[in-house]
């Protein structure tokens, strides 16, 4: 086990480095520059400004002196447009708040997506099944830009419960809804996953001997059905989780938590290179990280993935 988690780091570091390098490539490739949108500067200040954030080095220079930054100080460097605050600033204001209703929508997404999945399949062609699938199809033709406005008009608007936005230090109150707007349109795919990976499983050879020799159905399910059906479910959920927390732009721009999202937002309309490339680094290290943990598991849950 410990060498396969070996090989899958020997990938994964190789491949941040390479993700830091085409998106720096990437950054520097789009026309216009971080100062391009003020008005226009005279020669002698731009040149200035350039020399300040070192734009006027070599753009192999450039790319050797930020990784060189990231690796060994875990700086990003300041940004261009919010004056004396870094990118880690940001990143460190905006990032736990938006942990914070991810990780709640996470939870919820899954316990509500996996329950609904198992007892439409458990209950294949019933009015439960009929219930759990139009649910679930429900969620996914509600996506959170739909869905953040309606819960806004109903929980706000008409039933007072619920402010409409802010975050107030994550009070509880403030945490429902982007949650509810985050969580749906993942449900929905969770449940469909497990609910087609679970009849699979329910139709094979050995949960048919498992049922022949009298065993329990609590036991069939729970011991013998839900672990392997769980594998296919186990890719989504890792992706899943990533999504929820760094790609939460329209929950932070429409309930203005003032999560890692709405920097990012304001980064791509200012043009600062520095904000966007630290949030892209971060988006791009969690998929690879949360990735070789879904591996991780796959090989605990099946040991001849790890041959």
């Amino acid at each position: 086990m410990l060498s396969f988690i070996l090989r899958r780091l020997a990938i994964a570091i190789p491949t941040i480095l390479i993700i830091i390098i085409v998106s720096f490539l990437l950054m520097h490739a789009a026309p216009g520059g971080p100062f391009s949108a003020d008005r226009k500067l005279p020669p002698e200040v731009l040149a200035n400004l350039e020399a300040k954030y070192d734009l006027d080095k070599p753009l192999p220079v450039q790319i050797y002196n930020y990784v060189k930054r990231i690796v060994v100080d875990f700086d990003f460097g300041p940004s261009f447009k919010y004056k004396n605050q870094t990118v880690n600033d940001l990143i460190a204001s905006g990032f736990p708040v938006t942990l914070t209703y991810g990780f709640w929508s996470f939870v919820v997404a899954t316990i509500i997506g996996v329950g609904l999945g198992v007892i439409a399949a458990l209950r294949h062609n019933t009015w439960l099944d009929y219930l759990a699938t139009g649910t679930a199809i429900l969620g996914s033709v509600l996506p959170n830009f739909v869905m953040a406005p309606l819960l806004v008009l109903l929980f706000t608007v008409y039933l007072q419960w619920l402010p409409g936005g802010g975050w107030e230090g994550g009070q509880w109150q403030y945490i429902i809804m982007p949650v509810i707007a985050l969580a749906t349109s993942y449900l929905a795919s969770i449940a469909r996953i497990t609910r087609s990976s679970m009849l699979e499983v329910l139709n094979s050879n050995f949960i048919r001997t498992a049922r022949a020799k009298g065993l329990p159905a609590r036991t069939v399910i729970l011991r013998h059905a839900l672990k392997p059906a769980m594998l296919p479910v186990l890719t989504s959920l890792g992706l899943s989780f990533v999504g929820m927390v760094t790609g939460s732009v329209v929950i932070d721009q429409y309930f203005s938590t003032g999560g890692i999202g709405q920097h990012f937002v304001n980064a791509a309309l200012n043009r600062d290179y520095s904000v966007i490339m630290g949030v892209t680094i971060l988006v791009g290290t969690m998929t690879i990280l949360f990735n070789l943990l879904v591996e991780i598991l796959y090989a605990w849950i099946d040991p001849r993935i790890r041959y």
